[in-house]
């Protein structure tokens, strides 16, 4: 008797608009991720840029002040 009372409170309607929901939610947070994935990919290949430019300079002071050893 209880479990036909709870068939009736859960019908398909409800439970096909949850799963609706959820599957939203779920791509909404994968779009997130990806966001902020290459946002951080974008992050490292400046990061990356920064420090050779900064290798290159550092090399090019040290030859200027012992002189180029090739």
């Amino acid at each position: 008797m209880k479990l036909s009372v709870i068939l009736k409170i859960i019908n398909m309607k409800n439970i096909n608009q949850g799963i609706i929901t959820f599957n939203k939610a779920l791509q909404d947070f994968g779009d997130s991720m990806n966001s902020i994935t290459k946002e951080m990919s974008l992050d490292i290949e400046k990061s990356n840029r920064e420090s050779e430019d900064r290798e290159k300079k550092n090399k090019e002071n040290l030859d200027e002040i012992w002189g180029n050893k090739n």
